[in-house]
């Protein structure tokens, strides 16, 4: 049986952009630090306003550090406010719909890869069947 090493490694850094934004909705950002977040506009499950859609119909980036506010964070998505001309507007992103996080504050960053079939890890663990009954007996 083949490992796909790549999903394993795509979904940890899904969990670890998970965990950092977490932690950024509970305690908020440090002095210097900062998010940028590329995104796959076009992607299932991602809601942005109808006027950000047009502009960006495919791919999108985004910067939490000023201007945000009522992050969420989930298993499988994060949300927030953002501001654009002075109003706030939700932004909802499913994880793996991400294509790039970096905080530039501390020279850290992600690539991922978009991919609609990756679940999250609670999803996957649900998925797990037991075929010790279907093995021919020795």
């Amino acid at each position: 049986m083949t490992k796909d090493y790549t999903s394993f490694l795509q979904q940890g850094f899904r969990l670890i952009v998970r965990d950092i934004l977490k932690d950024a909705a509970l305690n908020g950002l440090s002095d210097n630090s900062h998010f940028f977040i590329t995104f796959k506009t076009d992607f299932p499950g991602v809601q942005v306003p109808d006027f950000l859609k047009q502009r960006y119909p495919t791919e999108m980036s985004i910067i939490l550090q000023h201007q945000f506010e009522n992050l969420t964070v989930s298993e499988t998505e994060f949300s927030v406010d953002l501001a654009f001309g002075g109003i706030y507007y939700t932004l909802t992103i499913p994880f793996n719909a991400l294509i790039q996080f970096a905080d530039p504050s501390v020279q850290f960053g992600l690539a991922l890869i978009p991919d609609e079939t990756t679940c999250s890890v609670q999803e996957q663990s649900a998925d797990v069947i037991d075929l010790s009954a279907l093995r021919k007996k020795k």
